[in-house]
């Protein structure tokens, strides 16, 4: 009786070396692109776009 109770529920195997290496790697591109999106592509922006005000503005003359 006391098989049939084990049978029940398989037995979880520890995950290989690969597929732990995999999760990770891919864990770490997502962490990454999110960084990019959500940091780095804002700056690039803000930056950017105070270049080409600077370069387009014309130039201030005292009189």
């Amino acid at each position: 009786m006391e098989k049939s109770s084990e049978s029940k529920f398989p037995k979880l195997e520890k995950p290989t070396g690969k597929k732990e290496t995999a999760t990770v790697v891919v864990g770490a591109l997502a962490v990454a692109w999110l960084a990019i999106e959500f940091v780095v592509k804002p700056l690039i922006k803000k930056f950017s776009k105070s270049d080409s005000d600077e370069a387009g503005a014309p130039p201030t003359t005292d009189a």
